[in-house]
């Protein structure tokens, strides 16, 4: 709504200029020295507004958003970042798409062309830039990219590359803009169409095609998915927070590729061609059943090379942020390492991410702890987006040999309940937002490895800095909850399986089952970790017993244990900032022993028993010869 002219003029006395220092964080502050100063503009005015306010730098970008109806939006309430095209930029578009002036140009068009200039729902100063993919889609649904360069001597901000920043940080009172000189134009390749143009990778590509893997790669919108059909599930607020749950907008599919360069092949390892590679995989390829190594059919996912190249390949969009790094929130405590696990499309295979408090690696994927060796994401070469998935360049063979798959089934892997679900992840809801919780509620047959009933209330609740979680988000469920998640594939082992909950008063009671078969007696989700029937103790308020083990043999003897010492609740708002290892409010239920014959999916049944609250954190599994040696992490 258009304000009246007193207000506007008000608005104007009230802008003032502000110049401050800001030096770039994160993967930037390797690389730029003497960063300039960056100009913000505050004002009360909205976003639209202040353009009408500047026509001579931005009338044309104007005239797309009120043609398009855009101008409502980014003059209304919100947060809204935008990268608002110059009057020259726009020009420039016009020569170069054979036209002379917007309306050349269809309706649908010009709305996309808006779309893809505004991110809705966060106001992204150039503190957040990243060096790559930023984790916010635009309205367009498209990633936005943002790097550095130097020009003329001076740093200039990019984004996509080729769009310079010519003024960043303008303020409004709904969000942010940010100048550009070139009007934004993302690819329409899909994932398949983006590897088949880059010659970059054409021995990759051709074995992609020869397997026949890259059908698996090319959906990107479940169009039986309708939003209005289950507008009425959107009507609660998590857990008193005020965050309201969301039915999702769309239901679309993404992928990601780990690709070894055509250069990489030829001169590290000497691989020319398809069937040189298809050679290098029958002699390096892991195959839990040895009649597999025998299958010479390279479209059958038994065969080697099948497995070879579907190891590069997972159903998540993964801009390199999301590897690892988006979770890194600042719940995290930053002084222990951090590990992701990332199923791939070779059947029952994990890959795993690190990141490295040490060395500050944010991307060591299968790193021995034997050896140090590691495959590494090439820094020059990731982020390459397309519609429906993204593909990096990886510094050396990627592969689930012998060794990766004897030390994948030694270790601790505890996986994030998120992480389960592509669908959060390719729907942009595994994000974290340190100051604002959001939550979303799914329909039946929305999250394709659950079911649940028709009495269920599913959501999940994004990374917000008041959870005591590990990666600060949560799976959470009301009334007579059923449901059944299926894991990744865990590998082949005897394993010590658990849950990681909050306990609370809200909380109802539930018979938990893995594989179908119950864990002990129904597990009551109200009681406290400190009441006497679990008996935990503060780590270190026990003089005899300073640093708490005693009490965790005592936990483990009644089947719970203390939360990891890796974590806690960044904003005091219900844990008062504790580490989830010292708080009664933060437990894991040893759901039993289990020996896993071969690697594969499992299911993880809960059926309430009692109406209430449910919450799962995460679960994680751990070699049975670990227990003995296991820390608090």
């Amino acid at each position: 709504m258009k304000r009246n002219i007193i207000t506007k003029s008000l608005n104007r006395k009230l802008t003032f200029f502000l110049v401050i220092l800001v030096g770039v964080s994160g993967l930037f502050s390797s690389c730029i020295k003497d960063e300039p100063a960056i100009i913000s503009t505050f004002t009360q005015e909205m976003m639209g507004e202040y353009l009408n306010d500047h026509k001579p730098e931005y009338s044309e970008f104007y005239k797309l958003l009120d043609t398009t109806q855009v101008l409502g939006l980014v003059n209304a309430y919100g947060e809204y970042t935008l990268f608002a095209p110059d009057n020259e930029a726009m020009q420039t578009f016009y020569t170069a798409s054979g036209k002379t002036s917007l309306k050349d140009f269809p309706l649908d068009a010009l709305k996309k062309i808006a779309y893809d200039h505004l991110i809705k729902g966060y106001k992204i100063s150039s503190d957040k830039f990243t060096d790559g993919l930023m984790p916010y889609l635009t309205m367009s649904e498209r990633y936005v990219e943002t790097s550095s360069k130097a020009v003329d001597g001076a740093y200039v901000y990019f984004v996509n590359q080729t769009s310079a920043i010519l003024k960043q940080n303008i303020l409004v009172s709904n969000g942010v803009i940010h100048k550009i000189n070139k009007v934004l134009v993302p690819s329409v390749l899909t994932l398949p169409q983006a590897i088949a143009a880059d010659k970059r990778f054409s021995i990759f590509n051709e074995a992609l095609i020869q397997t026949g893997l890259v059908n698996k790669i090319k959906l990107l919108l479940d169009e039986t998915y309708d939003r209005k059909k289950w507008l009425y599930l959107d009507v609660n607020y998590h857990q008193g927070s005020g965050s309201k749950d969301e039915v999702p907008e769309s239901r679309k599919y993404g992928y990601t590729a780990f690709m070894e360069s055509d250069s990489t092949y030829i001169n590290v390892y000497n691989i020319h061609n398809v069937a040189e590679l298809k050679a290098y995989a029958e002699a390096h390829v892991y195959h839990e059943n040895p009649a597999d190594a025998s299958v010479t059919d390279i479209t059958d996912p038994r065969n080697s090379l099948n497995k070879f190249i579907a190891y590069h390949l997972t159903d998540k969009k993964l801009p390199f942020i999301k590897l690892i790094d988006m979770y890194d929130t600042d719940n995290m405590i930053k002084t222990y390492d951090m590990y992701e696990y990332i199923e791939t499309m070779n059947p029952n295979t994990l890959m795993e991410v690190k990141k490295e408090r040490a060395s500050g690696g944010l991307d060591f994927i299968n790193k021995s702890p034997e050896t140090g060796e590691a495959v590494r994401i090439v820094s020059t070469y990731k982020d390459k987006d397309a519609t429906n998935g993204v593909y990096h360049e990886i510094d050396k063979i990627l592969i689930y040999d012998y060794r990766v798959a004897g030390e994948m089934s030694s270790k601790r892997i505890r996986i994030d309940a998120a992480a389960f679900f592509p669908e959060f992840t390719n729907n942009n809801m595994r994000i974290y937002d340190r100051a604002v919780p959001r939550s979303w509620v799914y329909p039946p047959g929305y999250i394709k490895r659950l079911t649940f009933s028709e009495g269920s209330y599913f959501s999940y609740s994004n990374a917000y800095g008041g959870y005591l979680d590990y990666q600060s988000d949560e799976i959470f469920l009301l009334g007579l909850y059923d449901f059944e998640l299926t894991t990744p594939a865990i590998p082949a082992g005897t394993y010590e399986v658990r849950f990681s909950y909050q306990p609370t008063g809200a909380r109802g009671a539930a018979q938990l089952y893995w594989d179908h078969k119950p864990c002990g007696i129904p597990l009551d989700l109200r009681i406290e970790a400190n009441n006497p029937l679990v008996g935990w103790v503060k780590p270190g308020s026990d003089p005899d017993d300073t640093f708490g083990y005693e009490n965790d043999k005592m936990l483990r003897n009644r089947g719970y244990m203390k939360g990891p010492s890796t974590y806690k609740d960044a904003i005091e708002r219900w844990y008062g900032l504790t580490i989830a290892r010292n708080s009664a409010q933060s437990l894991r239920r040893i759901l039993g022993t289990y020996k896993f014959e071969k690697s594969g999916t499992h299911v993880f049944t809960v059926k309430a028993v009692r109406e209430g609250q449910f919450m799962l954190d995460f679960l994680e599994f751990v070699p049975v010869e670990m227990l003995e040696s296991e820390n608090v992490e």
